[in-house]
């Protein structure tokens, strides 16, 4: 008889952590998007919820990074098109790289030089710029981790026929 595996498997931590980067980084999108849509008094609001999804976001990216990494080291042998996985591990890396110059860029706090309007009005367009386009990434690389898991059963446990491992 059939032993069910156990849920805390290596190549599992991954589906369990990708959530997170990509509810907080969407958040952080759509918060400054509405920064442009939103009255004046509420600007201040939205751009610091905005702000600290963005940091939480882009940690939290890293370690879902990591534990794709991991998981991809032993699904990767399973897999009947082992080039999507390889396309979803460069995407997210490019994400990566793009969401931590959109924190770096954030952070970067103008207050204490003497610069123009105009330019702290680029930075913040330039953040908006990189979210957007974040944003845009991370759903096609969601995308192909989804064809992983729902087309090639990545990291899914194939019960026997009549499932007696289950009894």
């Amino acid at each position: 008889m059939n032993k069910l595996p156990s849920i805390w498997r290596t190549e599992l931590w991954h589906p369990m952590m990708v959530h997170f980067p990509i509810v907080l980084l969407l958040i952080a999108m759509v918060m400054r998007l509405l920064v442009y849509f939103s009255g004046s008094e509420k600007t201040p609001i939205f751009e610091k919820i905005s702000q600290w999804s963005l940091y939480a976001g882009t940690v939290a990216l890293w370690i879902t990074i990591y534990t794709g990494i991991q998981a991809g080291r032993i699904v990767s042998t399973k897999l009947c098109d082992p080039s999507v996985l390889h396309d979803h591990r460069n995407a997210a890396y490019v994400l990566g790289y793009l969401f931590t110059f959109a924190s770096v860029v954030e952070a970067v706090s103008l207050k204490a030089f003497d610069v123009s309007k105009s330019v702290k009005r680029l930075k913040r367009w330039l953040v908006t710029i990189l979210l957007v386009a974040g944003g845009l990434g991370l759903i096609y690389t969601a995308h192909l981790g989804a064809s992983l898991v729902y087309q090639q059963s990545a990291g899914v446990y194939q019960p026997t026929e009549k499932c007696y491992e289950f009894k």
